[in-house]
């Protein structure tokens, strides 16, 4: 993303908003960022498409269907990354695990865990 398309492409400021939203909740949650090595779990709820028949929300509510769908899953991940950056970490290469789904649900959200790693 450029400078200047951060301030005239509707899907850069989609982009900016998204990190916002989750930076503003993050920060509720740190009063500092964690400074060893962290690991994060994120869990991506997409609404059930509305073209669904019975059978195939059924399933997909069941997690026997998967949302197939982009956005892909890397670029969820790292626009949450960049949002947290000084908020739960200094920066994301304290990111030493990950742990990544998207399901459908009838509540759509973003779940995100993440604690400090300890050395074996």
């Amino acid at each position: 993303m450029t400078q200047r398309s951060k301030w005239k492409n509707q899907s850069a400021q989609n982009y900016l908003q998204y990190k916002n939203i989750i930076g503003l909740s993050a920060r509720k949650q740190f009063e500092k960022p964690l400074d060893g090595p962290v690991a994060a779990e994120i869990e991506f709820y997409y609404p059930v498409p509305k073209r669904f028949n019975k059978k195939e929300k059924a399933e997909a509510l069941a997690r026997q269907r998967f949302p197939t769908v982009k956005p892909d899953i890397d670029n969820c991940v790292k626009g949450i990354f960049d949002a947290l950056n000084k908020i739960a970490w200094e920066d994301d290469n304290r990111v030493v695990a990950l742990i990544t789904r998207k399901y459908y649900s009838t509540n759509p959200r973003i779940v995100i865990k993440i604690w400090e790693v300890e050395a074996a």
